[in-house]
């Protein structure tokens, strides 16, 4: 995951929120568009808990996307965590969001 990018600029978060795929899951929302690189954000709102717990769930996402990297398609990625993140086992967020990046056809 090192040598992946993060979306920056406002722009690129813009065109992912309104042209890309969107999908609920337990814990996140995951938005998907298509590209020719391979590129990550990561959002926690303040719903989400205090800093400590933000950190964290922004953390177990990061790992999660680490661990499915190498079989998803290029493309922007954003997960935005939700406030059961906190209450959700790890195994069972892997589930979900595995099933949501399936929906999304982002597996090659």
């Amino acid at each position: 995951m090192k040598n992946l990018d993060k979306l920056s600029t406002n722009e690129e978060f813009s065109s992912v929120y309104k042209i890309g795929k969107k999908w609920h899951c337990e814990g996140a929302v995951i938005f998907y568009l298509s590209s020719y690189e391979k590129k990550i954000a990561v959002v926690a709102s303040k719903k989400v808990g205090k800093a400590v717990v933000r950190n964290r769930s922004k953390r177990v996402l990061r790992s999660l996307f680490a661990k499915f990297e190498k079989y998803l398609q290029n493309g922007k990625y954003i997960f935005v965590a939700k406030n059961e993140i906190t209450e959700l086992s790890f195994s069972r967020l892997e589930k979900s969001l595995k099933w949501g990046l399936k929906k999304l056809e982002c597996f090659k």
